[in-house]
């Protein structure tokens, strides 16, 4: 007696919703109409999308810019890292020697042997 009393308020249900038989409960939303604002839409991603490689295009000839900077930088930097050993060495052995002039410290004789190095090396 239960499935009757089931059934006869689906039935109910149903009609009270306007269905019919066997349409199904789930309506389907309408189809979107092209418009004006979707083509707008399209465009401002368009622009976005331009404008984002314009910018990735940028970055990337910056980094090529500061690749070229560093090795440059990095020969330079080998270049007084080799004068700074050798002058280096240079200040121990006068040091040891006892022929340093009366006064002298690290940061005068290492100016004086980096000015020398450099004009020997051009």
């Amino acid at each position: 007696m239960s499935k009757v009393i089931l059934a006869a308020m689906i039935a109910a249900a149903l009609a009270f919703a306007g269905l019919q038989g066997g349409e199904a409960l789930a309506q389907t939303p309408p189809a979107k109409e092209a418009t004006g604002k979707d083509d707008a839409k399209a465009k401002k991603a368009e622009e976005r999308k331009a404008k984002s490689e314009e910018r990735k295009s940028k970055r990337d000839a910056a980094k090529k810019q500061r690749a070229e900077r560093t090795e440059k930088a990095s020969a330079a930097r080998t270049a007084v890292r080799d004068r700074q050993k050798q002058c280096g060495s240079e200040w121990r052995e006068a040091k040891k020697a006892g022929k340093t002039e009366k006064g002298m410290t690290w940061p005068k004789f290492w100016s004086a042997c980096n000015t020398r190095l450099k004009s020997k090396t051009g």
